[in-house]
């Protein structure tokens, strides 16, 4: 009867620990988070090609010699597909004019044009006559001739009564002449783009980033690049390089130190140049917001395809965004 009063005992302290630890720990724990909702279809139609276009563009980086076999084939695959969303096909479309257009590539030179030999035994302005290699069967010709149908002779008409002579109508009035049409304004013309203006080219399409905003929505992030030389972003690029900017619209002001990289990988298709490079915010570049990562590199001079993918460190915030692709003409 004591061993089983001592069991008791020990199972009734035993629990009460157990509800003291829940009690004091559990309950006074945050709630998880919740995690934001994935990306789809119909948020971003092209999507799929994106997701599957960048990772082309870092195997091609890594391959310069066979980038422009594999982005091809990469972008073929939505291009001809009927199934793919309209955004899809189009961004694969681009991608492949793109590429098949490299910037410094020679013009083909025009096809020769055809000189007419007419057949042998025939003055050329004098005889009419088929080029050679038309088959007379097939070929149309004036229609003959037909002689003029006569005119039918007229019926005669029954004489009519003499008609009263009506009286003489007054003679009208002389209209005053038209007032001459107001002349055109002439047109203001806009104003004319400075010459040291930088080529900034907008990446084909735009990325987003689930849970970046301050309240946890997604944030849409812009991303150019800009061709140097050019002033733009500073301390801008020079001849040869280009620059990035990469900006998540609506965040907050960036961290000082990005915990998870953003990168841009390259490929030269016209030099077969390539790398990869992490962009930084700038102390001078909406350093109150949004948050705004750039980056300057020395692709040279040619056509460059690049894409932009990782995350984001704003000051409330980490992100990842979505990678996009753009590309880019150094002059």
């Amino acid at each position: 009867m004591t061993r089983i009063r001592s069991l008791l005992v020990t199972t009734t302290v035993t629990i009460g620990s157990s509800a003291a630890i829940l009690c004091g720990g559990v309950a006074g724990a945050d709630p998880a988070a919740p995690l934001p909702m994935p990306i789809d279809a119909l948020q971003a139609p092209g999507l799929s090609a994106v997701q599957s276009l960048s990772p082309a563009i870092q195997q091609a980086a890594s391959d310069p010699s066979n980038a422009a076999s594999m982005l091809m084939a990469a972008a073929s695959v939505f291009a001809g597909n009927a199934a793919a969303p309209a955004d899809s096909r189009n961004l694969a479309a681009a991608v492949s004019q793109f590429i098949s257009q490299p910037a410094g590539a020679v013009p083909a030179a025009p096809a020769a044009s055809t000189e007419h030999v007419p057949p042998a035994g025939v003055v050329p302005g004098a005889v009419a006559h088929l080029a050679p290699g038309v088959d007379p069967a097939h070929a149309a010709g004036p229609a003959p001739e037909s002689a003029p149908l006569a005119a039918p002779a007229p019926a005669s008409a029954p004489e009519a009564a003499p008609a009263p002579q009506a009286a003489p109508a007054p003679a009208p009035t002389p209209e005053a002449a038209p007032a001459p049409a107001p002349a055109p304004a002439a047109a203001i013309p806009g104003p004319a783009p400075a010459a040291d203006a930088p080529i900034t080219q907008d990446f084909m399409y735009p990325s987003i980033g689930n849970g970046c905003l301050p309240d946890g929505g997604a944030s849409i992030a812009t991303a150019i690049s800009v061709a140097g030389p050019a002033k733009i972003p500073a301390p801008g690029p020079a001849a040869g390089q280009t620059a990035y900017v990469f900006t998540a619209v609506g965040t907050s002001a960036p961290a000082a130190e990005q915990r998870l990289p953003l990168n841009v990988t390259w490929v030269n298709l016209t030099t077969g140049k390539s790398g990869t490079t992490t962009l930084k915010p700038q102390a001078d570049i909406n350093a109150a917001g949004p948050t705004t990562l750039t980056a300057i590199v020395d692709t040279g001079s040619g056509s460059v395809m690049s894409t932009i993918f990782g995350q984001v460190t704003t000051v409330d915030r980490q992100c990842q965004f979505m990678p996009t692709i753009g590309s880019t003409v150094v002059p």
